[in-house]
């Protein structure tokens, strides 16, 4: 029944990832979603139960630009309004922007680690790598990548 504390809250929290809450809340969590929903709908998951520590692992994964945009805005919010500890693994610029630290890892070995003050800046300036080329064009090339 609509208009329950309870509904109320799974449709903020739908809405928070980017879903139309009139859409999903009758509907089935199955094979009939697409990968991109179901991200969405595991972090709603996730966001409901005011975890203190949370791990998204590429929340943006399948995720159109609109509900980026939303996704991005929560985890501000949260950010913002919580002290929870939220560890996002990304390649996305725009949600490592958000980031207090920042560990970078190539070839699952942690290569750099600290605030992000001290480790953007290495990630975002080309001149850092050898190669001069950035990590989407090193992908699947023999460039050595960061330094």
């Amino acid at each position: 029944a609509g208009g329950t504390g309870h509904d109320e809250k799974i449709c903020s929290l739908l809405y928070e990832v980017g879903l139309c809450p009139s859409d999903y809340l009758e509907r089935e969590v199955d094979a009939s979603l697409s990968g991109g929903e179901l991200k969405r709908i595991e972090i709603a998951t996730l966001l409901a139960r005011n975890l203190n520590v949370a791990i998204y692992d590429e929340p943006e994964a399948g995720i159109d630009l609109w509900s980026f945009g939303r996704l991005t805005d929560t985890f501000q919010r949260l950010h913002r309004d919580t002290a929870a500890t939220y560890v996002i693994i990304s390649h996305q610029e725009r949600i490592l922007e958000q980031a207090d630290e920042i560990i970078l890892m190539v070839d699952g070995m942690i290569r750099e680690m600290g605030s992000k003050k001290d480790i953007w800046p290495q990630i975002m300036d080309d001149a850092a790598c050898a190669c001069g080329l950035d990590c989407q064009e090193r992908k699947g090339t023999d460039a050595e990548c960061y330094r």
